[in-house]
């Protein structure tokens, strides 16, 4: 699911149920996450590897991936004034990645969830800018 404000895309919503085709990404080459699934059959081997930058990259935006392990969560998508843009409910298995947009988390259910920030954040307080 994607979700627009202004015709930017925003967020990128994944449900566990979705399925793709041997390796499908999902976010844009040029995104700072690179989001993707890779199915396979039993018996495959991916050749061993390991992932290099040749220069330095620099990110200008701070993204976040949530995934829920247990329960279930509302996340709420917020402009810059406040305003709410739109809200999703997340079960066990599903994930969304927030882009460049402000968001408030609820715990509907106890819920366990995964966060991937990109950092490194020096601490919790500095590394956000809170809407209320």
């Amino acid at each position: 699911e994607k979700i627009y404000r202004n015709k930017k895309l925003i967020a990128l919503v994944f449900r566990k149920n979705l399925k793709a085709k041997e390796v499908e990404f999902f976010t844009d080459d040029k995104n700072p996450f690179q989001i993707g699934m890779h199915t396979g059959e039993k018996g495959i081997k991916l050749v061993p590897h390991i992932h290099y930058v040749k220069k330095p990259i620099a990110i200008k935006t701070a993204q976040e991936w949530l995934s829920v392990k247990t329960g279930k969560i509302l996340v709420t998508l917020y402009a810059r004034n406040g305003k709410v843009i739109d809200q999703k409910t997340l079960g066990s298995g599903d994930s969304i990645l927030i882009m460049e947009v402000s968001h408030g988390v609820e715990f509907i259910q106890n819920s366990s969830i995964f966060l991937i920030k990109q950092g490194p954040h020096l601490d919790n307080i500095q590394s956000k800018i809170f809407l209320k």
